[in-house]
């Protein structure tokens, strides 16, 4: 919680002391002067407290809530859906498709949202009416980078203390998953397909979002292109994953709709069962990048089956 609420009572033994030992005018003027500063501290706590906070991006919601102060969130944004009282909440629209009149209409003292969160002009427009628009770096896909933005957001929200615990509780996890990938032979052979618009699937490499996904659980990205390309049925074949990692909308509850992917029926990883689907929304988000890659190397890349 903010130090500010620890600092009225402070005041009190000092407060006596001064009153036992002046005279009855200084101690009325100093008397006051306490009044007024309880009084000003007072009313900072109560600021603080009824902080209203409108959240566009649903990683940065988990981690409001993470650090404690979700019953200041007074609205989210489409790709929240964690924790399940973020349901009742209203809804924002999508973070790259604001409007300034949704959020406005909710009185938000802040805005938390992503640095690449648009259109510009809402979060310009936004600022204009003094509301404090807080944006944090989407990328790059590091965990430097996830790290920084927890430490950032717990200062914005001052929980500093919650901010380092929770830093702490994540590299503690990720520390236990990277002790049993080393003690593994080999990683497991991965790719991580984002779409396939045309039947061409459009495959994650180095540096984007979802190889750090893939990398973070354990597993060897196959593509070794930068960021996302097209893949032709023989750079599939060749390509050969052990696994193959997809969109729960390329699927829409039916693995068989891959089919159409070419190629891909002769990959060992459609051959053997070990086809993951992901939501595609949570591959935005560098939050759930970690949370779904322990899924993944929890109860995925072990198994020979449909997930």
């Amino acid at each position: 919680m903010p130090r500010i609420i620890t600092r009225p009572f402070l005041f009190s033994p000092l407060t006596l002391c001064i009153s036992a030992v002046a005279s009855a005018a200084k101690t009325a003027v100093k008397r006051k002067k306490l009044f007024t500063a309880v009084l000003a501290l007072s009313w900072a706590f109560s600021v603080t407290a009824a902080e209203r906070i409108v959240v566009a991006g649903g990683s940065l919601t988990e981690l409001i809530y993470a650090m404690g102060a979700g019953e200041r969130v007074v609205g989210v944004d489409e790709t929240t859906s964690y924790p399940p009282e973020t349901a009742k909440l209203p809804h924002i629209g999508y973070w790259k498709q604001l409007s300034s009149e949704g959020i406005l209409s909710l009185r938000p003292d802040s805005v938390i949202t992503w640095q690449d969160a648009g259109p510009q002009i809402v979060l310009d427009q936004l600022r204009a009416q003094k509301v404090n628009v807080v944006t944090l770096p989407r990328v790059p896909a590091t965990l430097e980078q996830m790290y920084a933005n927890i430490r950032q957001l717990a200062k914005t929200l001052q929980v500093p203390e919650q901010g380092d615990a929770l830093v702490t509780q994540i590299s503690q996890r990720l520390e236990r998953v990277q002790q049993n990938v080393a003690a593994k032979k080999a990683p497991v052979k991965a790719m991580f397909i984002l779409s396939a618009g045309g039947s061409a699937p459009q495959v994650a490499g180095k540096g984007s979002v979802a190889d750090a996904i893939l990398s973070l659980a354990g597993a060897e990205n196959v593509a070794t292109h930068q960021q996302y390309k097209s893949y032709s049925a023989e750079s599939l074949i060749a390509a050969n994953p052990e696994v193959i990692v997809v969109t729960s909308q390329m699927v829409d509850g039916d693995i068989n709709r891959l089919r159409s992917i070419a190629g891909i029926t002769h990959t060992a990883a459609w051959k053997n069962q070990r086809i993951v689907t992901v939501d595609q929304n949570l591959i935005l988000e560098w939050v759930r990048v970690l949370l779904m890659s322990l899924s993944l190397y929890t109860s995925s890349f072990g198994r020979n089956k449909w997930i």
